[in-house]
């Protein structure tokens, strides 16, 4: 690259205090920036893309939950019954074994008392 040769009516450090910045750096910074604009903007339509797909997923779950939650209330109330039906079962099978303890009478015992 060639040195800047001096003009005679052209005096850098007064223009602008001694600073020179070429066109292509100007051109790259103004670049980069418009790209990070760029990708930016795209990320935050993604982003609200993604909101706006979970959002109706999220609807759709609840409509079938709602369903699904009812179904379970039902098994429920008859689990219930049916817990109700074998704690019956169970007192009456305590009076079986208690009858039959009562028939076969007190158990033998090895030595007799006289």
């Amino acid at each position: 690259m060639r040195p800047l040769a001096p003009r005679d009516n052209l005096n850098i450090e007064d223009d602008n205090g001694g600073v020179f910045v070429p066109m292509d750096v100007v051109t790259m910074i103004a670049s980069v920036a418009t790209i990070l604009v760029a990708l930016f903007g795209g990320f935050a339509w993604f982003l609200r893309r993604m909101d706006a797909g979970f959002a109706t997923q999220e609807a759709r779950m609840e409509h079938r939950f709602v369903g699904i939650d009812a179904r379970f209330d039902r098994v429920e109330a008859r689990l219930d019954r049916v817990e109700v039906g074998f704690t019956q079962v169970q007192r009456e099978l305590t009076e079986v074994k208690i009858a039959v303890a009562r028939l076969e009478g007190p158990t033998p015992r090895l030595v007799t008392t006289r």
